[in-house]
């Protein structure tokens, strides 16, 4: 995919995220890592309302973070992308969202339940404590929590996912809120969401869902 072919998909992908209002309109952030070149990345800008970006409005940025386009300024999340790349080669796509159910659950440490086959590759996720943008200790926190799931929760700010691709790791943060969704759903009924066997579970394990 060429790099104007990525802007366009970043520009779908977090006018989409807006919609299901997992971005807010300055809150969130979406890069991609450019494969056909060395160090190179693109990542959605600072301060700009994010359900009226253009393709020329997404950043290009180094291995450091500096932009291609010196008037453009990166997102602020940049410096937590660029070390979860470096530290994952296999990694291609990393959202940041606000998604509220997710985000909730990371204020209470909550734990997803292995409830459906979209929620099974969650069931590991960790919840990170928060730190301001570019805290080297949150950094070293989140590379650290996807060793165990494609999902981070930023406590007091929100949701992470990877993917090898945009629209993989676009498809983890509707699927996560989502199950999070219904298990909050659950326990506002007063009832305990029942869970698939552990023998589904070790299978789906097996066979990489999501």
């Amino acid at each position: 995919m060429s790099e104007q072919d990525l802007r366009e998909e970043i520009v779908r992908i977090v006018e989409e995220l807006y919609e299901a209002r997992l971005i807010t309109p300055t809150g969130g952030n979406v890069s991609v890592r450019l494969s056909d070149e060395e160090d190179a990345y693109l990542i959605t800008p600072t301060r700009l309302h994010k359900g009226s970006l253009r393709p020329e409005d997404i950043v290009r940025v180094n291995g450091e973070g500096k932009p291609a386009n010196r008037r453009q300024r990166p997102s602020v999340e940049t410096k937590m992308h660029l070390a979860i790349y470096k530290a994952y080669p296999d990694i291609e796509a990393v959202i940041h969202s606000h998604a509220p159910y997710a985000t909730a659950l990371g204020l209470i440490e909550g734990r997803v339940l292995p409830i459906s086959v979209d929620a099974v590759p969650f069931i590991e996720m960790r919840t990170v404590p928060f730190g301001l943008p570019g805290d080297e200790t949150l950094i070293a926190n989140v590379v650290k929590a996807l060793e165990h799931a494609p999902a981070v929760l930023l406590q007091n700010h929100g949701l992470l996912t990877v993917g090898w691709t945009l629209r993989q790791a676009a498809n983890r943060a509707l699927a996560l809120e989502e199950v999070i969704q219904i298990l909050v759903t659950c326990r506002l009924l007063g009832g305990e969401p029942k869970t698939l066997p552990e023998e589904t579970v070790e299978l789906l394990r097996q066979t990489g869902a999501l």
